[in-house]
């Protein structure tokens, strides 16, 4: 059996964002701001901020962090 990623549809994620949104991710993430903090300002889960960080950084939009997704 194979298994597909967000296949449960009580998730619910979110995981289209506005050019705000990501203008504003962009400025958390160079301000070394958490995955957890960036979610509570932007009114998102957890888990979709993350996902964009994956994606962002899959396609080097975004820089390595010394601290990592964990910010500061």
């Amino acid at each position: 059996m194979d298994y597909h990623l967000f296949e449960d549809d009580n998730l619910n994620l979110d995981l289209v964002f506005e050019e705000n949104e990501l203008a504003d991710f962009k400025e958390m993430w160079v301000a070394g701001i958490s995955v957890e903090n960036m979610a509570k300002k932007m009114k998102r889960r957890p888990s979709e901020i993350a996902l964009l960080v994956f994606d962002h950084a899959e396609r080097n939009l975004i820089t390595k962090r010394q601290q990592g997704i964990y910010g500061l």
